[in-house]
């Protein structure tokens, strides 16, 4: 496993007690969101879909600056250091 850090967009933060990163020990992206649940245990149902196959579709997720459809989705591998940035779709008009 390798040190993976998680950016979390504003709108999450209240959910992780405030923190706009946080590093995990991690073999893939869902490895890393999984182990979000530690700080809300309801936070991957925020950001996945209930099977885990996916992200919701209000969610983006980028793997050292490449979105994960590119990478392989959520079964990507990380490297140590690798950086997740989870953006929140914005609605409006």
């Amino acid at each position: 496993m390798t040190t993976v850090h998680v950016n979390l967009p504003v709108p999450l933060r209240k959910f992780a007690r405030g923190v706009a990163q946080v590093s995990f020990q991690a073999d893939t992206v869902l490895d890393a969101l999984l182990q979000l649940n530690t700080l809300d245990p309801q936070m991957s149902e925020r950001l996945l879909e209930a099977d885990h196959s996916e992200p919701k579709r209000y969610i983006n997720i980028y793997l050292d600056g490449k979105h994960i459809r590119q990478t392989g989705g959520v079964h990507s591998p990380v490297s140590e250091q690798s950086r997740l940035e989870i953006m929140t779709a914005f609605a409006g008009g």
